[in-house]
């Protein structure tokens, strides 16, 4: 067995191990810590060598996981994700308050229009419940609430449609119903419409959410593109919907998303309807809950945008 001084592995470092190995690459795990690539990769180095354990197998421009690390990590990714939700509840007994709600909330969505007055509008109504957002990919804050780290999330219609949630005792409804649109360059020559048609896209080169982090959203631009008669040129996988702006680089490449798509370059982009389309926003919650008041925030969403619970 080797003699390993476990005082000197700090939680901060396992957060780094955890979060690095969840994004697979260094730079993105850098940017999420706000450090440079170099220093969160010296933290990593230290930590294999504190351990006496290699982690990490690089590649040019990944990282995966050893055996020794794909265990460490599961281990460790709970015990992280149980010592923040400690943290926060401390914060929140703290506070005098002593009722909480977790919402999940879809990464790629804008704030401004939806979440923002949202949670203005509850707290002002509801002074004592303490509320924490996160944000994820669709697949992952639908895994929050199957596996009750988040009391509600709000995500994007092609996550839920045609799913089954009843093992899993979920109900969810639609609100903020919206077209879906296509976002391009503004060099693009469809970018000066009003509105199209699927149709008008036949010849666009697809940026595509990869199907083995969200089969869902194929399966979507597959059926859209499929009920025009043609299949989708998908010219690019990225790993998140949060990505597919930066993977915009030609005149023909296009996206699927809707109006509550978060554009980061909206000067060099612009998103356009697509005609005879249906999104929505998606409000979803378990039915066994023993948070009582979780009824008041679903409650909220259905006055604010005029839907109903069922």
């Amino acid at each position: 067995m080797h003699n390993v001084d476990v005082r000197n592995v700090s939680l901060g470092q396992i957060m780094y191990f955890v979060k690095t190995a969840e994004y697979g690459n260094i730079t993105k795990a850098a940017d999420y810590f706000y450090l440079s690539q170099p220093t969160l990769s010296r933290k990593i180095n230290s930590l294999e060598a504190q351990l006496d354990l290699q982690l990490f197998i690089r590649h040019s421009k990944s990282l995966s996981l050893t055996p020794a690390g794909k265990y460490l990590m599961e281990q460790w990714k709970g015990l992280v994700t149980q010592v923040e939700e400690e943290i926060q509840h401390a914060h929140i007994l703290q506070t005098g308050t002593t009722r909480s709600l977790v919402i999940a909330y879809l990464d790629s969505f804008r704030q401004d229009e939806v979440l923002l007055p949202l949670l203005d509008r509850f707290s002002a109504k509801y002074p004592d419940i303490a509320v924490r957002v996160e944000a994820d990919s669709a697949s992952r804050i639908r895994q929050m609430l199957i596996h009750d780290k988040a009391d509600v999330i709000i995500s994007i219609l092609y996550d839920f449609d045609a799913k089954d949630f009843s093992e899993s005792a979920i109900h969810w409804t639609e609100f903020n119903v919206s077209t879906h649109c296509a976002c391009m360059l503004k060099t693009n020559p469809l970018a000066d419409r009003e509105a199209i048609d699927m149709s008008d896209l036949k010849e666009s080169h697809f940026i595509c959410i990869s199907p083995h982090e969200l089969p869902e959203y194929t399966r979507m631009l597959q059926a859209l593109c499929n009920a025009c008669g043609f299949s989708p040129d998908i010219t690019n996988y990225v790993n998140s919907a949060s990505s597919l702006t930066m993977n915009l680089r030609h005149e023909k490449d296009v996206f699927v998303c809707d109006r509550n798509y978060l554009d980061w370059n909206r000067e060099q982009h612009c998103i356009v309807p697509i005609r005879d389309t249906r999104s929505s926003m998606v409000l979803a919650w378990k039915e066994k809950n023993d948070k009582n008041y979780l009824a008041d925030f679903v409650e909220e969403v259905c006055r604010m945008f005029g839907c109903s619970v069922g």
